[in-house]
């Protein structure tokens, strides 16, 4: 009977880690905004080799050497700035394109739009740097030491 009441506990165990395990997957929001906004030209690695590289005039950079070329340190504010549009890439084009323009703008519009709110009115714009920086957190964590 011991070893009953052993394996449902393992088993237990197991079920509980894996579900820890799943939600932690779940939740890397910056994990998921890159795979859906970044990887078709830089890769699911990040290493420049996506899909679309072949296809690109200027090869996607490998972005898990971000702070290696840049003396050690994480270049936050570049990458925000990159991503936000305030400081242009050729590779990456006109900021009119749908893959930028205003991408973060109609995507946090769409969500409000979905989710009913009581009071006080949503603000994009806090939606919209809250995206930018779990990405910005994610790309931090995928660097090469």
């Amino acid at each position: 009977m011991k070893w009953v009441a052993w394996a449902i506990l393992i088993l237990t165990s197991i079920s509980l880690s894996t579900i820890a395990l799943a939600q932690q997957e779940a939740t890397d929001f910056g994990k998921r905004e890159f795979e859906n906004s970044c990887a078709d030209c830089h890769g699911m690695d990040a290493k420049g080799k996506g899909v679309l590289a072949a296809n690109l005039k200027v090869a996607p950079p490998d972005l898990t050497l971000l702070s290696k070329n840049n003396g050690g340190v994480f270049p936050v504010e570049r990458i925000f700035a990159v991503i936000d549009g305030r400081t242009q890439i050729e590779s990456h084009g006109s900021r009119d394109m749908p893959i930028w323009g205003t991408r973060y703008a109609v995507n946090a519009a769409e969500h409000f739009l979905s989710v009913p709110y009581v009071g006080v009115p949503p603000n994009l714009e806090a939606y919209i740097r809250t995206r930018i920086l779990n990405l910005i957190n994610y790309l931090r964590r995928i660097q090469q030491k």
